[in-house]
């Protein structure tokens, strides 16, 4: 009987410490005034930014009529329009006399980091104006349906959901090198509130959209702690456990951070394991399916790859320690095996890294970076941008003056 007191008596003193412990813990965090996480809801949203929402068929999408400053990585006004697009309003019915171009894409599109006017979608639609082959029509359109952080798949799914509602005659489908690929394996990406695509047994590219049943909390583990897992009230009542989350958190983005950097070096090299094989398979076969559906409404295709920022570092160097070091034999696999995919089955491909590189390497300047960012990395800069304007426009129109020209009769 002693015995058991003996152990009620130890434990007792054991939890009273602790709990003594908590208190301390709490009211020390607290005079100290150090700040954690604490947890909002039971809900993790996918979507990037505050200027986006999630959304049943996409994952997220931009928040119509939303607007506001961003300063996060470069500078801008942001405003989204009624449909969603960070874009001026359109009418849906094409206006007589008017060439359309879609631009589909991800955040090097959407391009919050810049101003509307230093886009490339924008400035297009200046330089499209003054081609010869469109100077007789009455006007030219440029629209942006780019969305941060979409993979190829989400961009077949804004296509067939929004894009043929304008009636485009040129749909473009601007191609991020740097994670494209990844984005669309469920194996390689780690955001898994998205739609995928995958062959089923028959070999057809199905939409799989089992992301809409994911419980919020297991929609992107990179962005959970562990702490989110305990009720609000015993979170939000604990600074401990704040303090917690928030460590726990950082660690998480830091291994984010390491993980992706050695990811997305595999970009850059031929698939390495099934993976990276499937995610290239399915990739190709996306595009190839977007190809289809844009030929089969009578517009032109045109994909636009968008370089990993590596590709063109102005340091030749640099560029080639970062190749011996990754064992990357061709800086741009990726880019020339869909220029190769296009020739196959038949559309255009515009690789703008190698011409950007040529640029950037010959006056030392960076297409990448912004000063409160990471310097010469992330996302185009202004210059980025005006270089793949003029690239992009010099394909389009002379793509457009070649089929004004009449044809030989046999």
């Amino acid at each position: 009987m002693s015995k058991l007191k003996n152990l009620g008596v130890n434990l007792g003193l054991t939890l009273g410490g602790l709990l003594m412990g908590v208190v301390i813990g709490e009211v020390g965090l607290r005079v100290a005034r150090v700040e954690g996480y604490p947890k909002i809801g039971d809900f993790v949203d996918s979507a990037p930014t505050r200027f986006h929402t999630s959304d049943p068929n996409l994952g997220w999408k931009l928040k119509p009529g939303t607007s506001g400053e961003w300063n996060g990585e470069g500078a801008s006004v942001v405003q989204v329009n009624s449909e969603g697009l960070r874009d001026r309003e359109h009418t849906k019915a094409k206006p007589p006399n008017t060439l359309r171009v879609a631009v589909l894409g991800d955040s090097f599109t959407e391009a919050i980091q810049v101003p509307v006017e230093q886009t490339f979608w924008s400035k297009l639609e200046r330089k499209l104006g003054n081609c010869e082959a469109v100077k007789g029509r009455k006007n030219v359109e440029v629209m942006n349906f780019g969305v941060q952080g979409y993979g190829t798949a989400q961009q077949l799914i804004m296509l067939r959901k929004k894009v043929w509602d304008y009636n485009p005659d040129i749909v473009i489908l601007a191609f991020f090198i740097g994670n494209d690929i990844i984005n669309n394996s469920p194996q390689l990406e780690y955001d898994r509130y998205r739609p995928f695509f995958a062959y089923d047994a028959s070999g057809k590219l199905v939409p799989d959209m089992s992301f809409r049943n994911l419980a919020p909390i297991d929609r992107n583990e990179r962005a959970v702690s562990f702490v989110d897992r305990m009720p609000s009230l015993l979170v939000n009542n604990s600074r401990i456990l704040q303090v917690i989350k928030k460590v726990d958190l950082e660690r998480k983005k830091r291994e984010l951070s390491a993980h992706f950097t050695t990811l997305s070096t595999q970009n850059l090299k031929e698939p390495q394991d099934a993976a990276w094989q499937e995610a290239w398979r399915v990739t190709e076969g996306l595009i190839v399916t977007m190809r289809n559906e844009v030929v089969q409404k009578n517009a032109d295709f045109l994909v636009v790859t968008i370089g990993d920022p590596m590709q063109v570092r102005p340091e030749a160097e640099r560029r080639k320690n970062f190749m011996r070091k990754n064992n990357i034999q061709d800086l741009f696999y990726p880019d020339r095996r869909l220029a190769k995919l296009g020739a196959r089955e038949g559309f255009r491909v515009l690789n703008l890294s190698e011409q950007i590189q040529g640029y950037t390497e010959k006056y030392q300047v960076c297409a990448h970076g912004f000063e409160n960012s990471v310097p010469c990395g992330g996302h185009w800069n202004e210059l980025g941008h005006r270089l793949a304007s003029i690239l992009i426009n010099r394909n389009l129109c002379e793509n457009l003056k070649q089929s004004q020209v009449p044809k030989k009769q046999p």
